[in-house]
């Protein structure tokens, strides 16, 4: 899972950066033995996971959006596959990148492709769309190609992602959405970015990155600081802890519950 010790695993080539961090066993199998372990038994240092600085800040909260997909209606394939979209559960995540990275989970190995699409509201075609065949379970991220324009300050984008089970009955698809907000850093915010280098792959940039992002309700942006910094840092203690954190308090505790399952 994106938790144990190991380097991103390139997916598919192409103009958009795609990774799988793998995972182990099933969604259904993890959740079964979720509660069955304290959490004194996770694999973490009781100090990195107590002392973790990331604290989500949500911004205000609209309409909840659909970000959870069951089920292979129209798939063939024997085991059924569940999708689910590393989002705020109940409002809208924000970014201030203008070319966000998009992350989402999947249960198990698809027989069939995944679509990702990137839509702005009122526009008849995508502004992006990429498919891929995933050939294990695990968190998927894929990052706006840097070539296309930026998305705009103020814009909300719609973003899906699809089990193409039928190309010629797109009902039959497993379907599952949500979307970004781009919006413009606050003097404070701005001040604050100025001062952190992005660029710097040390533990505690990665987590004062995070931190920032965090607590200014930018919710894509403290996840990827948080995923690029694993890839440099892979076992780092803290910032697996301050990933997990991030997570349950966007409210995705299944997919905490199932990456805290992988430390044993």
């Amino acid at each position: 899972m994106f938790l144990k010790a190991r380097k991103l695993a390139t997916v598919l080539g192409g103009a958009a950066s795609i990774f799988l961090m793998p995972a182990i066993g099933s969604w259904n199998a993890a959740l079964n033995q979720t509660f069955r372990y304290p959490s004194a038994n996770l694999g973490l240092s009781s100090v990195a996971w107590a002392d973790t600085p990331v604290q989500y800040v949500p911004p205000s909260r609209g309409t909840p959006k659909n970000s959870v997909g069951a089920g292979s209606r129209g798939c063939t394939q024997s085991v059924p596959v569940t999708l689910a979209l590393l989002v705020p559960k109940d409002h809208n995540g924000q970014t201030v990148s203008g070319h966000p990275t998009f992350s989402w989970y999947v249960s198990d190995k698809t027989s069939v492709p995944v679509e990702f699409a990137l839509v702005e509201p009122g526009v008849p075609k995508p502004l992006f769309v990429q498919q891929m065949q995933v050939s294990q379970s695990g968190i998927i991220q894929v990052q706006l190609p840097k070539e296309l324009p930026e998305l705009a300050a103020g814009k909300k984008y719609r973003w899906s992602v699809s089990l193409i089970c039928d190309s010629n009955r797109p009902s039959n698809n497993v379907f599952v959405q949500s979307w970004v907000e781009r919006v413009s850093p606050n003097p404070e915010l701005a001040q604050k970015l100025a001062i952190v280098k992005t660029d710097d792959s040390s533990v505690q940039a990665v987590r004062e990155n995070a931190r920032i992002y965090a607590q200014a309700g930018l919710w894509y942006d403290a996840l990827q600081a948080l995923s690029t910094g694993y890839t440099a840092n892979p076992n780092d203690p803290s910032i697996k802890a301050d990933f997990l954190a991030l997570l349950t308090q966007g409210g995705l505790t299944q997919i905490s519950a199932i990456e805290r399952l992988a430390q044993l």
